[in-house]
């Protein structure tokens, strides 16, 4: 990705899991750094302990910590904040087409990354699909998780497969 564009700032959410940093600027959301899960079998429920603002927030970035703390606490989360449009002009042409048909999938609902490839134009282009959820610099905004493997497994997930499954099950999806 190129070098981030002038005018953002940045908000940290301290979780229970780590800290989630979303920069974001008048024209959108940059980018959602998620913290490695943790590597513990009893889990910390994730909760969002507190936030940590600029001095006078962006609009945009205001929407999207709104944005991301309904998300985290598994609430239907207020209208999407833009994406910035240099996230999309710095990615190859598949990549942008890819993490557009993420935005088409409902919450709550899951799909391949063969379908996700489908929606991009490129049918046969699952394994690229998958690249591109990787890739993915907003996962919060730009909902990676869910896209599965086609015979009904998890996939990766950018952040860890715990994030994956736990962003899922708040959306009400189940194993």
């Amino acid at each position: 990705m190129k070098a981030a564009p002038n005018g953002l700032q940045r908000a940290v959410l301290e979780t229970t899991w780590g800290a989630v940093s979303i920069h974001a600027g008048r024209q959108g959301v940059w980018s959602c750094d998620l913290p490695p899960a943790p590597r513990q079998r009893a889990m910390p429920r994730l909760r969002v302990l507190s936030v940590k603002w600029p001095l006078d927030p962006d609009p945009v970035l205001r929407r999207a910590v709104a944005y991301a703390r309904a998300v985290l606490a598994g609430r239907t989360p207020p209208s999407l904040p833009p994406v910035h449009p240099a996230v999309f002009e710095s990615a190859a042409p598949f990549y942008r087409s890819a993490w557009r048909a993420l935005r088409g999938i409902p919450r709550g609902a899951r799909t391949t990354y063969a379908r996700l490839a489908a929606r991009a134009g490129r049918p046969a282009a699952a394994r690229a699909a998958g690249g591109a959820c990787r890739a993915n610099p907003v996962p919060l905004f730009l909902p990676c998780h869910r896209v599965m493997a086609a015979n009904g497994q998890w996939g990766g997930f950018s952040a860890g497969l715990p994030w994956k499954i736990h962003l899922l099950r708040l959306e009400g999806v189940g194993s």
